[in-house]
């Protein structure tokens, strides 16, 4: 799965933030699917969740335009992939807006 925003941020830190606000927006709602959160480096993180005891991650990279969300869905939820990077696009995408709006 592959979906890229473009950011459009000056201090990129401010992607960590983000990203941050939203992996905690979501992470009580899927508590049963043991939500991870784990910064790799000030670029890039990995979320990870379980489901049905297969683990699915979505890799996080920013760069100096866009954000990048990345990640392999195993053989089971393929026929779900494309709802999957719907649903990722989508929210990154709002917490985007939340941030350029000002409210993070």
């Amino acid at each position: 799965m592959k979906y890229v925003a473009k950011h459009g941020m000056s201090d990129l830190g401010r992607m960590r933030i983000v990203i941050d606000k939203a992996y905690q927006a979501y992470a009580s709602r899927l508590s049963d699917f043991d939500p991870q959160l784990a910064w790799k480096s000030d670029r890039e993180a990995v979320v990870s969740f379980t489901v049905m005891k297969k683990k699915i991650e979505a890799r996080f990279t920013v760069d100096e335009q866009n954000v990048e969300i990345s990640g392999d869905v195993p053989f089971l939820f393929k026929p779900f992939q494309s709802r999957i990077e719907k649903v990722l696009g989508e929210e990154m995408e709002k917490w985007l807006a939340k941030e350029r709006a000002g409210e993070l």
